[in-house]
């Protein structure tokens, strides 16, 4: 039984990484670019090349490809150094024509990739080393940015990228199924132990007979957020060892054990398949399936837009006894391919993205930024009301405390290793010790490889 939906969201392309082996062909093939020379900023202290024109390549289409061509007309007009010309290459297809055209040798001179590809295209050799731009510039500054965001863009000391938008997550409660329940939607669970009590209460059903809601369903998401809830880490970057099977990460999958010995895991995975997309009108969410969620922050934009009528509350992704607070932050991250034709026009381009073009995008993507000093910024698709501001500021506070993907040239290798550890644990095929093991063990070969280890 496969407990993966098939459905690409605009959020799971930019958690999907390039593929391994078609990428160790770009330090093979692919040309090196010219760093800025010492003295001159690419960041705006220094002109670039005179009406210089740069291709831009970008994953973002619909609304969203709209909305990054306005961000380049922005540019185009506040500057004649400079001049951009932006390709939408669908979504699935990005990382793929990129790899193509790097190992090539004719590559774009900037594109947007998922932040948790970065250090897989850099180990690599795919993209080009900041590090001299960033010195020779006026307006960068890595403080300026939240750590969790920034230090996702760094391979080996070096920095291969600059945030663009990022996104945390959060628990969210339907109010009509609490209470209906006897709950109150407005006093959120905080530990794992409240989310057990109220989903007892909210489930509606039985495993004979089936389910008609669903209080909780620990997996029904990220499954990296249930060993940092609990206090746990999988990766130790600086020994370049996944950390898979410790105290903490075996007490997260208990928990995932525990619901599903408790509800049946088989008959909430039929449950789970057979619920529409998330973020649609279909979302079981709003359609009174699921009593809590932990859904990202550009889910509010969605509600928006399907359900504005459904009542709920948000509050922090709830924690395993004293652990604290935690989320993650993904998002995307901008880029100089390797054999980039223009590199210090594209990073002028780059720089201006991600300090200002950022803050463009926000009101109109509703997505969240990467920069301390912009988190005020506030989405106009969004009502403009104390309940709302209080679940972005929500949002916004987890960017201080929020892990980042494991930064390992494995990390999608790492990603289906875990989901499959948690669907055996779920089906009863492993135990949680035994699965994290198993995870731990295929990881650690593939990125020993990937580092040259093996």
């Amino acid at each position: 039984m496969s407990l993966q939906k098939n459905a690409l969201s605009r959020r799971a392309f930019l958690r999907a990484s390039v593929a391994t082996a078609g990428l160790a062909l770009v330090a093979a093939c692919a040309p090196a670019a010219a760093p800025a020379p010492a003295g001159q900023s690419s960041g705006g202290a220094a002109p670039a090349a005179a009406g210089a024109k740069i291709a831009y390549w970008t994953f973002w289409a619909d609304r969203w490809g709209e909305f990054q061509q306005k961000l380049v007309t922005k540019f185009n007009e506040e500057q004649k150094d400079v001049q951009v010309e932006m390709l939408i290459v669908p979504w699935g297809d990005l990382a793929t024509k990129l790899l193509t055209a790097v190992s090539a040798g004719n590559p774009p001179d900037f594109s947007i990739i998922g932040r948790g590809e970065v250090v897989e295209w850099a180990a690599r050799e795919g993209i080009l080393p900041l590090d001299d731009y960033i010195a020779a510039s006026t307006d960068v500054k890595k403080d300026d940015w939240f750590p969790v965001a920034w230090n996702e863009c760094l391979w080996q000391g070096k920095t291969f990228a600059q945030p663009f938008e990022s996104g945390t997550y959060a628990a969210w409660y339907n109010t009509a199924l609490f209470e209906k329940a006897g709950l109150d939607a407005t006093k959120p669970p905080v530990t794992w132990e409240d989310v057990d009590n109220a989903a007892a209460k909210i489930t509606d059903g039985s495993a004979a007979d089936g389910y008609k809601a669903i209080g909780f369903i620990p997996w029904h998401g990220r499954r990296d957020l249930l060993g940092w809830l609990a206090g746990g880490e999988w990766y130790d970057e600086q020994n370049q060892k996944v950390t898979a099977v410790t105290p903490e990460n075996i007490v997260a999958l208990n928990w995932v054990k525990q619901y599903a010995d408790k509800y049946g895991g088989e008959v909430l995975e039929r449950f789970r398949q057979g619920l529409g997309g998330e973020d649609t009108a279909d979302d079981p969410f709003y359609r009174n399936q699921l009593g809590a969620v932990w859904k990202g922050s550009w889910s509010l934009s969605a509600k928006q837009e399907y359900a504005p009528d459904v009542k709920f509350s948000i509050a922090p992704l709830p924690y395993y006894q004293k652990t604290g607070n935690d989320s993650i932050n993904q998002g995307s991250a901008c880029v100089l391919p390797k054999g980039s034709p223009q590199p210090q026009p594209a990073y002028k381009f780059l720089t201006w993205m991600s300090i200002h073009g950022i803050s463009q995008w926000v009101p109109m993507a509703a997505d969240m930024v990467s920069r301390k000093d912009q988190t005020d910024v506030y989405p106009s698709a969004l009502p403009d009301n104390e309940e709302f501001r209080g679940y972005w500021k929500l949002y916004n506070d987890a960017l201080a405390y929020a892990h980042h993907e494991p930064s390992m040239p494995a990390r999608r290798f790492w990603g289906d290793q875990l989901t499959a550890a948690v669907d055996a644990v779920v089906l009863g095929k492993k135990t949680p010790e035994q699965a994290l093991q198993d995870a731990q063990d295929a990881t650690q070969r593939e990125l020993d490889k990937a580092l040259g280890k093996a």
